[in-house]
């Protein structure tokens, strides 16, 4: 596939450019309908601030207008090597509405900036926050008051804005220099550059929203709102008078009524709240044992129940409102900033629906069963999704170079159905989907849980023995150090880490974060701007990215090109990347899972590629 469709900011040693006077750094002050949001149409930009360093000069600018009179500040970026800002989401968002091609400009996000020295601390990232901490001072002022209490920029007076935004201008400005040198010195340009590459995307992918298919939302709404009622009049009959909003009613009526015995601890002991008291919460509940039919067939209702009630309060119930009032269409926020892993995290913006409530819903972590109520919305065009596959077990077969792992990627051994078998064997049968939740919780430091998860997790720890010394090694690292570099680059803290009673604090920590932090912190990402990049003019469209997966709209006469280009993006680039800009060279095959269909995740094949990082490639279809 042809590089040069590449920008230049995604060749070799291309994170040095940050070191580089030849930039802008720019903040807008704009209405502030949803906090300024470029995604609502009704707001405007007040006032744009913005200083163009070029060498040892630098020029301070400012316009009073909407985004469709600011030529001269779009020709100013154009004109520079990169454009900083904090936050800088927020202000791509606007350049793109003044008509700024963001495939086309390189960011420098300060906050991000910040969050990569952080590390997994969690600490203030406010552009004040960062600047204090550093000894730059604060923008403290009657404005920054007005603004925090809700009033609109555009009714604060000119000559007020426009001293408050040409102190955010330098603020920015002067944490950026800061952070430029300590990111050099630490060695970790390059992971703010591959946040800083992800925000320009992110900022894109954030307009396009989901579509849902109206008569399949509402043909569940009334399935389950129908169950849903019909299992409520059983719990009644079951539980007459009961206050499920109660504990200590739902207490007696457990152990005494139904005469269910408490969930114990693994030493024997009854579970209990803080307090002491008999515990009714949704984990004890789950894991209550009936005796008899009548507790059965209570328990079963009451988890149907707590099932449907779930479902419908915090995804139908909102779709079904989407599709009546906001055109089956909602959109997403992509967060970075927050996960200590450094992954992306994600929710819905909030909607204002005409019963005068506000709801939203969790943009990512969808139910399973509810990914076919999405379609493309366009009778000639297709949903498609395309994931790393098992990307985070590849990630810790390289990170602990295990050469049993690494044989039996390179067979196509499926890790989860290796742990069904394992699970199954040892007396708790198990689907293949069922095992995800167990596969990687001895690749996390887990052990403990029920005989067969136990013995399960001693198997893949002493089997993946590259994997567990290497993970083991961390822990003595941090124990001695209180922090960890990882081969990547990233450092992560653990200043309060200590030994107790033969087991190291934070482990399950220090397991996870480098292996999920590599896989869906780095990885994806970079995937994603190279997807992002080289579908440029073509008929593919980014709806969402889900951890390790990218949701796209695709037409019907393009599927075989996009699934080349995610092919090579989500292989070829993040080797090359990996290689070029991070000096990590990545010797496991990586893999891609495709599946395009009229609806989100169904379809009837899964085409699967592995790719090496020679070239070689293998590939097979899924039923």
């Amino acid at each position: 596939m042809n590089d040069e469709a590449l920008p230049w900011f995604l060749a070799r040693d291309s994170q040095f450019t940050y070191l580089e006077d030849d930039f802008v750094v720019v903040d807008f002050e704009t209405s502030n309908l949803e906090k300024g949001s470029a995604l609502n149409p009704d707001n405007r930009i007040v006032l744009a601030c913005w200083t163009v360093v070029k060498g040892d000069t630098a020029v301070h600018k400012y316009h009073f207008g909407d985004e469709y009179s600011l030529y001269e500040l779009v020709k100013d970026i154009q004109a520079a090597r990169f454009c900083v800002a904090h936050h800088a989401k927020f202000e791509a968002q606007w350049l793109k509405r003044c008509g700024l091609d963001l495939t086309e400009v390189l960011l420098y996000d300060t906050m991000l900036g910040q969050w990569v020295l952080d590390g997994n601390v969690n600490k203030d990232r406010s552009l004040e926050g960062i600047a204090q901490a550093r000894g730059l001072g604060g923008k403290g002022s009657l404005v920054s008051n007005l603004i925090h209490l809700g009033v609109c920029p555009s009714k604060i007076k000119p000559e007020w804005l426009l001293k408050y935004c040409q102190k955010d201008v330098q603020l920015c400005l002067n944490v950026f220099l800061e952070q430029r040198k300590e990111l050099y010195i630490r060695q970790q340009l390059h992971l703010v550059h591959s946040r800083n590459l992800a925000c320009a995307c992110l900022a894109d992918i954030e307009f396009n929203g989901m579509f849902l298919d109206p008569q399949r939302v509402e043909d569940e709404y009334n399935r389950t709102a129908k169950a849903l009622q019909e299992v409520s009049d059983e719990l009644e009959q079951l539980s007459p008078g009961v206050n499920w909003g109660s504990p200590k009613q739902l207490a007696v009526f457990l152990y005494e009524v139904m005469g269910f015995a408490e969930v114990r601890d693994f030493r024997g002991k009854p579970l209990r709240t803080a307090t002491g008291a008999r515990a009714t919460g949704a984990e004890v509940l789950s894991k209550l044992k009936p005796a008899d039919d009548r507790q059965a067939r209570f328990l079963a209702a009451y988890k149907l129940f707590n099932k449907m009630d779930s479902l419908m309060s915090k995804n139908l119930a909102f779709f079904w409102k989407v599709v009546k009032e906001k055109s089956a269409t909602f959109y997403g926020q992509f967060n970075q900033g927050v996960v200590t892993s450094h992954r992306l995290s994600a929710s819905g913006r909030k909607i204002k629906f005409s019963d005068g409530k506000v709801h939203s819903v969790q943009f990512q972590n969808m139910p399973r069963q509810y990914k076919s109520l999405f379609c493309s919305g366009e009778e000639d065009w297709l949903i498609s999704n395309a994931d790393g596959a098992q990307l985070e077990f590849r990630v810790a077969a390289d990170l602990g170079h295990d050469e049993v792992a690494l044989k039996e990627i390179e067979g196509g051994v499926d890790i989860h159905s290796f742990t069904a078998q394992v699970l199954t064997e040892a007396g708790e049968p198990t689907t293949r989907q069922d095992a995800k939740a167990s596969t990687f919780k001895p690749l996390y430091g887990g052990g403990r849980g029920s005989p067969a998860i136990e013995e399960y997790c001693n198997f893949f720890k002493d089997k993946y023995r590259g994997i567990s010394s290497t993970q083991h090694s961390w822990t003595l690292q941090v124990l001695n150090d209180k922090y960890l570099t990882t081969p990547y680059g990233m450092m992560f803290f653990w200043p309060q880490v200590e030994m107790r009673k033969g087991y190291i604090t934070h482990t399950t920590e220090i397991y996870n974060l480098p292996v999920q932090g590599f896989a869906t912190g780095e990885i994806i990402p970079i995937a994603l701007v190279h997807f992002w990049h080289r579908i440029k003019g073509k008929r593919i469209l980014i709806l969402n990215t889900i951890h390790d997966s990218i949701i796209s709209k695709v037409h019907k006469d393009v599927v075989e090109e996009y699934e080349e280009i995610a092919k090579v993006a989500l292989t070829y680039d993040v080797y090359r990347f990996l290689h070029e800009v991070y000096g990590y060279d990545f010797k496991v095959p990586l893999g891609v899972g495709i599946k395009t269909g009229k609806h989100w995740d169904e379809s009837k094949v899964e085409k699967i590629w592995s790719v090496w990082p020679d070239g070689r490639e293998s590939y097979k279809e899924k039923q």
